[in-house]
């Protein structure tokens, strides 16, 4: 999909597509995302061509997605284990931008995360001294 929306750009050709944030894709293309309504549930019944042959007339999205959250987990021993740890990463709140940044950096430029994370830090450092208690 990410090659089929390159292509279509360097072209010049419209192309609209399915995609999600974060996604290494908002920093690879100047692209831009279409306005939809809310999420609302009755509008939006996706079944899958695997469920249900008869999947399409079955199905109506007329709305958003639901909103998804990635969340950052982590062993519960941590706590006692290493407590800095433990708190820093509790308090860490990266946004979509800057995930898919990383993914951008680290798949398709392919740097080393190590490398990005700390150019990252060092250019956010009163956002990471927060997470600190700094």
């Amino acid at each position: 999909m990410v090659a089929r929306v390159g292509d279509s750009i360097s072209k010049g050709q419209g192309y609209a597509f399915y995609c999600y944030s974060p996604h290494a894709i908002w920093f690879m293309h100047d692209i831009v995302r279409l306005e939809e309504p809310a999420h609302d549930p009755a509008k939006y019944v996706m079944i899958q061509p695997s469920d249900d042959p008869d999947w399409l007339s079955k199905s109506m999205v007329a709305s958003e997605d639901a909103l998804k959250q990635v969340q950052v987990a982590y062993a519960n021993t941590l706590a006692d284990r290493a407590p800095t740890i433990a708190d820093f990463v509790q308090n860490m709140a990266l946004t979509s931008d800057d995930v898919s940044h990383f993914a951008f950096e680290i798949a398709s430029n392919g740097r080393d995360a190590g490398e990005v994370v700390r150019e990252w830090m060092a250019a956010n450092e009163d956002r990471v001294n927060g997470w600190l208690g700094l």
